[in-house]
């Protein structure tokens, strides 16, 4: 039987509806569906002074973002400073709002302030402050001088990664618990699934001697989470910590069949020693589903696929159902008709006698792993 040929509404046939719709939360630094960039300060142009007396130098205007749901969780920014003088001692100084900062780390200086005698460029600060209650956009500013008159300071190289800080070694909640809209999954049909459950990608940066760990979980008792191995990065890379791939580390809970409703998701995070911090630039947590399994039987209808792929940094995109092909970032939709009946596999690999799609937004590629948003509406007419 042709679609061409099939029945219309109203004389023995009824149309059944499968909707996925806005599946992915973003629990940090939100920029609609997308994220905005944690690395807030990338200047590698040099300044110099001859002056004997704090000057100040540099100065950084840092808005904080606000998450989906409109509220600032940003909470720190980590600075890293290269400096080094022509000979005698240089002096520097950080400021947010023209104050000394709250410190939550001092890595490389005392506080907020660094002597330094090193006549090449080195790291000469590194600190991770609290902006916890300024307004945004807020300032950072730094001042620098030479203790001896006629010698010159220099600051070279400045960068600063903002997010979350987490400090805790026992598990802290990311955000408060994030629920997607009521009418996220509509299902008329009666599926099943493999391979569905929770991605969690986070851009972390990271001053910890313990490994630390990041986690989520979802309203179905699905659950994954992924260690951080110790490390001291520096403040202008994160750490790109994808959800492990095409269908590993996935969650795989037991989803109700024809459930019509949200999903739910809790992301927490610890570390692993006492004065360890770790900085969540960004955070999303979604539910994927990897194949989505029909009943068995004849289906005829239509599939509309509406995505976005987005990408982090210059990568390229293969697209694990080439409906963007291999690009470096594509937006569009797709429709497909369908016409399946028992003995059909409409993706390879499944067993004989479903009918299955594949909906996972992961895409892979050789060095990172990117994310795809989709709106995806079947009309099934049996």
């Amino acid at each position: 039987m042709s679609l061409l040929a099939a029945p219309v509404q109203g004389i023995g046939l009824k149309i059944k509806r499968y909707r996925i719709y806005n599946q992915q939360i973003n629990i940090v630094n939100n920029s609609g569906n997308g994220s905005v960039n944690p690395v807030v300060i990338n200047d590698t142009s040099a300044v110099s002074t001859t002056a004997t007396s704090l000057t100040q130098v540099k100065s950084y205007s840092i808005n904080i973002p606000q998450n989906d749901w409109g509220r600032t969780v940003v909470n720190a920014v980590r600075v890293q400073i290269y400096g080094y003088v022509s000979a005698g001692t240089g002096n520097l100084s950080v400021l947010l709002n023209g104050a000394a900062p709250t410190m939550l780390k001092s890595i490389v200086g005392s506080g907020n302030t660094a002597s330094f005698t090193n006549t090449s460029s080195a790291l000469v600060f590194d600190a991770i402050l609290s902006i916890s209650g300024l307004s945004s956009p807020y300032t950072l500013s730094i001042q620098a001088d030479n203790s001896t008159s006629g010698d010159t300071t220099y600051i070279a190289d400045v960068y600063g990664f903002q997010g979350l800080a987490i400090t805790s070694t026992t598990a802290t909640t990311i955000d408060q618990q994030e629920t997607t809209p009521s009418n996220t999954i509509l299902d008329e049909i009666g599926l099943s699934y493999q391979y569905a459950g929770l991605r969690l990608i986070t851009y972390i940066n990271r001053y910890t001697t313990a490994a630390a760990n990041v986690q989520a979980t979802d309203q179905w008792g699905g659950a994954m989470s992924y260690s951080l191995s110790a490390a001291n990065d520096a403040a202008n890379t994160g750490i790109w910590e994808p959800s492990g791939g095409f269908d590993s580390g996935v969650s795989s809970p037991t989803i109700p069949v024809g459930y019509n409703g949200s999903m739910t998701f809790t992301a927490t995070a610890h570390v692993g020693a006492s004065g360890d911090v770790i900085i969540i630039g960004y955070c999303f947590v979604s539910f994927g589903f990897h194949n989505i399994l029909f009943p068995k039987g004849p289906h005829y209808g239509f599939i509309e696929l509406t995505y976005w792929a987005w990408q982090y940094g210059g990568l390229t995109i293969s697209d694990p159902q080439y409906a963007c092909g291999s690009v470096s970032g594509c937006w569009g939709s797709m429709n497909t008709i369908f016409s399946v009946s028992n003995s059909n596999n409409w993706i390879i690999g499944n067993a004989t006698g479903t009918f299955a799609i594949d909906e996972d937004e992961i895409l892979v590629t050789s060095t990172s792993s990117n994310v795809i948003y989709r709106e995806l509406l079947l009309v099934i007419l049996e």
